[in-house]
């Protein structure tokens, strides 16, 4: 019988690598995630989708970011988002992402995949998205959490608010985050953050790791602590 581990997670999502007129200090901002990641205590890294800007990205950024997350002393998960889909022509199918550095997992599975860190007592779980569309749901097929186990998801999309009225691509609803069944549901697309939690479910966007100004570049990320007697708790902190 496993028992649940003290588990810490330092979630960040939507740098947008790669956009040097929009984003150009993303990659300072990802550098210092990298380096807070370990100062902030994590046993791992979660990358809640748009880490890069678009599939037009050069195999020398790509490479840059896979050299800042093997400085990792710690497990890493990226899930595509919408403009870094997982379809033909993704950059995570590009030959230099097959000389990744073995702490990085990438999200593939189009139907959902589970990740497990039996270290951690840990399993992580979300779904590759193909396309950004009405249709898509970024929750849907999310397991059953396993005795013993922590259950974190990510998802990329737009949660709809009460009261809005506009149909979104990749929407998630409260009563989707409500009846998920994750300790923790890690969310990317907003570039600001936000405590959408429904329920017993603790459900964050985390904001973006760059800041407003080429005089204020970074921004904060997320810490999250998973722990047996305290339950989900989380902070935002400044990088």
């Amino acid at each position: 019988m496993h028992s649940k581990k003290a588990v810490r997670l330092i979630h960040t999502s939507d740098v947008h690598l790669g956009d040097g007129s929009g984003h150009p200090y993303a990659m300072l901002a990802l550098k210092a995630v990298v380096d807070a990641a370990s100062r902030l205590g994590g046993d791992m890294l979660l990358l809640a989708g748009d880490i890069f800007d678009n599939a037009r990205v050069s195999d020398e950024m790509v490479q840059d970011f896979l050299d800042e997350l093997a400085r990792l002393d710690m497990p890493a998960v990226v899930l595509p988002g919408n403009h870094d889909l997982y379809g033909e022509g993704s950059i995570y199918r590009r030959d230099v992402f097959h000389g990744k550095p073995d702490n990085l997992r990438v999200i593939e599975g189009m139907d959902g995949q589970t990740i497990s860190y039996p270290e951690l007592n840990l399993d992580v779980w979300g779904r590759a998205m193909l396309s950004h569309t009405p249709e898509f749901q970024p929750l849907l097929g999310m397991p059953d959490r396993r005795d013993g186990h922590w259950l974190v998801a990510l998802a990329h999309g737009h949660f709809h608010h009460d009261g809005d009225v506009d149909q979104r691509s990749s929407p998630i609803y409260p009563a989707d985050v409500a009846d998920a069944t994750c300790d923790y549901l890690a969310l990317g697309h907003w570039d600001r953050h936000d405590d959408v939690s429904q329920g017993g479910v603790t459900a964050v966007y985390s904001g973006t790791a760059r800041g407003p100004a080429s005089s204020d570049y970074l921004g904060e990320v997320t810490v999250v602590d998973l722990d047996p007697v305290d339950g989900v708790s989380y902070r935002q902190v400044p990088l």
